[in-house]
């Protein structure tokens, strides 16, 4: 009976999942965390760092966005190069981290708190929801969309 011998590691997915880890780690995020917020299993995940799949361009964005990298970042960590921190982004206490849409995110006490903001009347409104479940980012933003929509409503009355 023939074995299948894996292929070797390959080097640069070290470097990226060091990356990861030292962010992942300055936003006070669990794998688990990442894993929900880039919309993938933690499986995956973990096949993607230890180098056993290369993710789809949609999952690098997300992965991305998770982490608060600028777009480019993940393939600048596989050609030895560094990640680059997104623009809008500071440090992870209380800060916002970026995402699609005027959708941000803050941790506190260790949860997520998503924020999104839109100009009503030449006025910022920001309407926020901490999330302790493992709602999607779809469905977050979703339903802070409908928030936004009874705001704008009020705000006319």
């Amino acid at each position: 009976m023939e074995q299948h011998t894996p292929p070797p590691a390959d080097p640069r997915y070290d470097l990226l999942d060091q990356a990861m880890d030292d962010r992942r780690l300055e936003l006070g995020l669990r794998w688990k965390d990442v894993a929900v917020r880039a919309g993938t299993s933690e499986q995956a995940l973990r096949d993607i760092r230890r180098g056993r799949s290369f993710p789809r361009d949609l999952t690098i964005r997300r992965l991305e966005e998770t982490l608060g990298w600028a777009p480019g970042s993940v393939r600048a960590v596989l050609d030895g190069g560094e990640p680059e921190v997104a623009a809008a982004q500071v440090d992870h206490s209380g800060s916002s981290v970026p995402t699609e849409k005027g959708l941000s995110w803050t941790i506190q006490d260790g949860y997520p708190v998503y924020h999104l903001t839109r100009m009503i009347r030449g006025n910022p409104v920001t309407v926020s929801q901490v999330v302790r479940d493992q709602r999607s980012r779809e469905q977050i933003e979703r339903e802070l969309n409908q928030l936004m929509d009874m705001a704008v409503v009020i705000w006319r009355d």
